[in-house]
């Protein structure tokens, strides 16, 4: 039989009990045994722990050949990596991008009714974005009540990380080491006059973020466009999203002055937060 041929769950018991499996006795009709086997090795490692290829064979109860096929073709599609110099494997990068793409679905849902309620309070325009790389991508926008004029940012849109406040609030969370050799490989376009094109500079302007907790966007990308930006944790306290409210100049300057329009922002990124099972840690009074 080839191994991709799809048999039927009543057959060959002895892959019924392989670690990993979860399917009920009448989706286990329709398996195909490589994608059966190739799911079980992902589940291993989704723990986190890297593993040798005979670890995982003996874990997934498969020989080690079999299992370096399966691994080889996860690897070519970048959802196992190798690590050079242990030769141990881990989960890559296509799986970082289907965990993003779910959570932005999923924080779509939950966040909506909080982002028409700050909408509402402000009257101004709800961005929801998540970081790619050293972009962020608009997955949420809830036009402002007040006319605003020209404003770049679309559902589905892209735009530098570095010089927004949505994506500020989310490099500020990541590890600085990544950040650095992210910037260490781009240009830092200076797209308006108040744009942070120095990567010293932002590394810096980054430390305050993730101190005071929201971000601020001084026209650094839209020239006269204001925003306040907050992350948004979820249960494991990653940031996965941000939230921000945005607006002309004229309305929202002084934007570090503008403590109700902080407030709020930060409250309502906290909301989405906990609906996600964000747990803040306690911190002691300074």
């Amino acid at each position: 039989m080839s191994s991709l041929d799809v048999r039927d769950g009543s057959q060959n018991g002895a892959d019924e009990t392989r670690p990993g499996r979860a399917v009920g006795p009448k989706e286990a009709h329709y398996n195909v045994r490589v994608l059966d086997r190739a799911f079980t090795l992902l589940r291993l490692l989704s723990d986190g722990t890297p593993r040798s290829l005979v670890d995982i064979a003996a874990e997934a109860q498969l020989t080690p050949s079999t299992t370096f096929r399966l691994l080889a073709a996860l690897k070519s599609y970048k959802y196992v990596s190798r690590h050079a110099g242990t030769g141990e494997y881990s989960l890559g990068i296509s799986c970082l991008e289907l965990s993003r793409a779910y959570l932005s679905s999923s924080v779509s849902d939950l966040a909506l009714p909080h982002l028409m309620a700050l909408r509402d309070a402000t009257r101004e325009t709800i961005h929801l974005a998540v970081l790619d790389d050293m972009d962020v991508i608009y997955t949420h926008k809830e036009a402002g009540l007040h006319a605003i004029g020209l404003m770049s940012s679309r559902v589905g849109g892209r735009n530098p990380a570095y010089c927004t406040g949505v994506g500020k609030a989310l490099l500020a969370y990541d590890p600085p080491e990544l950040v650095r050799s992210r910037l260490a490989d781009m240009e830092l376009r200076p797209y308006t006059s108040t744009t942070i094109h120095d990567a010293d500079a932002l590394m810096r302007e980054l430390g305050v973020i993730a101190e005071r907790g929201y971000a601020l966007d001084q026209g650094e990308h839209e020239a006269e466009v204001r925003c306040v930006a907050a992350p948004i944790f979820d249960a494991a306290g990653r940031a996965v999203a941000a939230v921000s409210v945005a607006g002309p100049e004229g309305r929202l300057d002084p934007l570090e002055a503008n403590s109700d329009l902080i407030e709020r922002t930060v409250a309502t990124a906290r909301e989405i937060s906990l609906a996600l099972g964000f747990h803040p840690d306690p911190r002691p009074p300074h």
